[in-house]
């Protein structure tokens, strides 16, 4: 097989690859156009001899009509005449290569009139004009089938092409849309694969970059309290205060890193996965009351005007966005004060969290989604909370709006 192609090739000047989609359906087309030549050869060549006996035939018995009504008829085929009282027609054509003999049996008036005519063989330079153009057809369909298949293949050679461009530092290109509608799917297709990718390594690139950034404090202190205690020989309450120091960083560094976890764990595509049916009110509750012990401590009251609301959602994902804004209202609200929960459905799902704490300032308010971005620095935290509510009400298809009067409101449309 490969030898033939190999042949075929060279005839037509074509490039064909043995395993190739290209040669496949050249060898199917091939196959498929050579099968059909044969059976119109053949077809051809039988009704043609038909056709051509037929006339003969008719031809013979018209001159066996004229022969029999007209004495003075004269042809210049060979006429034999002897008495027969037989009464049926007989005719028969043999092949003599170059010519065809033609014999007519005819019975009329008690006589057999045979009738015989040599005929030119027009049949045999029919088969040797199809045995010459038939081969060279079937090669012109393939030449033709080639470039158009090289037409055809055109779009998934841009394909191939532009993923082996792309790269973990190369997301940029797309393939063009200006292709036939039936290929427009699974470009459109490969362009949102691109964006998926290009969306994870962001992704990834954030999480690194944050966690070398965030990682490096923690660290750091933690060597520093390990490098000064190995020193010299410290007492055991140095000993102790040391430890406590290193495992409050740790828990740090596991607060960080579980922070920025679930900032990276879930994307647009894959979250749609884990939806369920959720009660917003109940996820709600369960947050409060994990706060309850630090709301005694400020004498903090909320004020809670809740209905219950079912959801599909992430529940893991709106119970870290409802605590970190609870926990930020009680972090930044002076004791004795107050903070307010709305949660209700009008047209939309609402959730409102107000507290009576410091503020910000309007200028900083587009800021403090950002991670690690923090107004006061004193303050312990992170700068991930509002980062990771962003993002969570992304997910979600929501709109987060901040407002800040005397102190934060936090508004979640869902």
């Amino acid at each position: 097989m490969e030898k033939i192609l190999l042949k075929v090739q060279k005839v037509l000047g074509i490039k064909l690859k043995f395993n190739s989609l290209k040669t496949k359906i050249l060898v199917w087309f091939s196959v498929s156009v050579a099968i059909v030549l044969i059976f119109f050869s053949f077809s051809f060549y039988y009704y043609f001899n038909k056709s051509v006996e037929n006339s003969i035939k008719n031809n013979l018995l018209n001159i066996a009509y004229k022969i029999t009504n007209d004495k003075n008829y004269k042809s210049n085929a060979i006429i034999k005449i002897k008495p027969s009282n037989k009464q049926n027609i007989k005719f028969t054509i043999k092949d003599y290569g170059e010519y065809l003999k033609a014999t007519l049996f005819f019975y009329a008036n008690n006589k057999e009139f045979i009738i015989t005519k040599k005929i030119d063989d027009k049949s045999e330079d029919i088969v040797d004009t199809m045995l010459v153009l038939e081969p060279v057809l079937l090669f012109l369909l393939i030449f033709l089938a080639s470039k158009m298949i090289d037409k055809i293949l055109i779009p998934i050679k841009n394909i191939t092409k532009t993923s082996k461009e792309i790269s973990i530092n190369n997301f940029k290109n797309t393939i063009s849309q200006n292709e036939e509608y039936e290929l427009k799917e699974l470009i459109n297709s490969f362009n949102e694969m691109i964006k998926r990718l290009q969306n994870e390594v962001k992704s990834l690139d954030r999480f690194n970059t944050n966690v070398s950034h965030e990682l490096k404090t923690p660290i750091t202190i933690i060597k520093g309290e390990i490098a000064i205690a190995l020193k010299k020989n410290r007492s055991a309450k140095y000993y102790q205060n040391s430890l406590i120091s290193i495992s409050q960083e740790i828990n740090n560094i596991q607060k960080i890193t579980d922070n920025l976890l679930l900032l990276t764990k879930y994307t647009k595509t894959n979250i749609i996965e884990t939806f369920e049916n959720g009660d917003l009110d109940t996820i709600l509750l369960e947050v409060i009351e994990k706060y309850n012990p630090l709301l005694n401590q400020k004498n903090i009251k909320i004020t809670l005007k809740i209905e219950h609301i079912k959801f599909k959602c992430n529940s893991q994902l709106l119970y870290h966005i409802f605590s970190n804004l609870i926990d930020n209202a009680i972090k930044y609200s002076p004791k004795n004060s107050n903070i307010n929960i709305s949660l209700y459905k009008n047209k939309k799902i609402n959730f409102i969290i107000e507290d009576e704490g410091i503020g910000i300032d309007k200028n900083e308010i587009s800021k403090i989604t950002e991670e690690f971005y923090q107004i006061n620095k004193s303050t312990k935290g992170f700068g991930l909370g509002l980062s990771i509510v962003k993002y969570g009400v992304l997910l979600h298809n929501g709109e987060l709006k901040i407002t800040s009067n005397k102190g934060l409101k936090v508004h979640i449309i869902f």
